[in-house]
């Protein structure tokens, strides 16, 4: 019997740290769920609040999952971890009444879940829950070096969750992935499908020019936020522009706000000669990063970088005489593998430590 409860406390913990970690590695999808959460419980009011919501919520599922793997502090946790399967059960059952076109967002993009999936697996955590905690004085003790690997793992989260505010996530998950082909909108059946990558664009007069994105080299900075940018952000996104036009490249600006919400542009012109409108939800699943660059050859997207690290006039010119698709290999594969070997470090201080 107690390995039974020690295994179920192991996957319940497995799951609730996949979970967490997921959403940190993403704190900007973390945030949408929330608002989404918000306005379907008439609380968007409360939407201010969602980025740090979000965020507090990945990371105590990812904390919980460690405590759960570790053995550490095993009263509480299981408390604690008791709450929050019970409130999330609740939660997915109303989704469940309610049917609203979301997504639980359980674990981030990488799985999409209806919400009878998602109370299911909810309940089924419940009762994984129960066998492994209850009742809570048969808990053993636990051996003191897994305080360490406990340690050792939540600060390692910590400064995870650090980077992964500071830069695009390792590994995307969203439509707009690198490797996918954009589509043109009247190329698809059902335009709305959030699955699809592409992406409607306008003009300053408000003509569309959609096929913009699916034709040669672009280079496209989302700015989804131009409010929030300072007038050094507009001078390196200028100055990507240039280099990149002189590459060969097609440079664009692609905006949420409208042209009067964007006076601080005056003094980069070509900023504003280059600019085009697109829905801001799509801008944020295009690049997570406000002023971040997305570079598409003829529909595939092949890189992205977020605003603190945009590409200089050497890695542009490399991109420019590489073929495609070995771009896609080179600048993706190096993240896919960081993300990996950190899970796998993680996972090895917690159950071999």
């Amino acid at each position: 019997m107690r390995v039974i409860r020690r295994f179920s406390a192991v996957l319940v913990g497995f799951v609730l740290f996949l979970s967490g970690i997921l959403k940190l590695m993403d704190p900007v999808g973390a945030r949408l769920v929330v608002e989404d959460y918000l306005q379907f419980l008439h609380l968007g009011f409360l939407s201010g609040l969602a980025g740090l919501a979000g965020s507090g919520l990945a990371l105590l599922e990812t904390v919980l999952g460690t405590a759960l793997i570790t053995g550490v502090w095993r009263r509480l946790t299981a408390i604690v971890t008791g709450i929050l399967l019970g409130f999330f059960t609740i939660l997915t059952l109303i989704l469940y009444i309610g049917n609203p076109p979301m997504d639980c967002g359980c674990f981030g993009e990488i799985v999409h879940l209806t919400h009878l999936q998602s109370l299911i697996k909810n309940v089924v955590l419940l009762l994984l829950w129960a066998l492994a905690s209850l009742p809570l004085n048969k808990l053993g003790p636990t051996r003191k070096i897994k305080f360490v690997s406990f340690s050792i793992v939540a600060v390692s989260v910590c400064l995870f969750m650090l980077y992964s505010s500071l830069s695009i996530p390792l590994i995307d998950f969203t439509p707009f992935k690198p490797g996918a082909e954009m589509m043109l909108p009247e190329e698809i059946e059902d335009p709305t499908d959030d699955r699809t990558p592409t992406l409607s664009l306008s003009d300053a007069t408000g003509e569309y020019v959609d096929s913009l994105m699916v034709s040669g080299k672009v280079l496209a900075v989302s700015v989804y936020m131009p409010e929030k940018l300072r007038e050094s952000d507009w001078e390196r996104i200028g100055r990507v522009m240039r280099e990149s036009a002189t590459l060969g490249y097609n440079p664009v600006v692609l905006a949420a706000a409208m042209p009067a919400t964007m006076e601080s542009l005056t003094a980069i012109p070509e900023i504003l000669a280059s600019t085009y409108f697109a829905d801001r939800k799509k801008l944020l699943t295009l690049n997570r990063s406000n002023g971040g660059a997305t570079y598409v050859d003829d529909g595939l997207i092949v890189a992205k970088w977020g605003r603190r690290r945009l590409p200089n006039h050497d890695k542009l010119a490399g991109l420019s005489g590489e073929d495609a698709a070995e771009s896609l290999l080179t600048e993706n594969n190096g993240s896919r593998l960081k993300f990996q070997a950190f899970l796998l470090y993680v996972f090895a201080v917690m159950l071999l430590l």
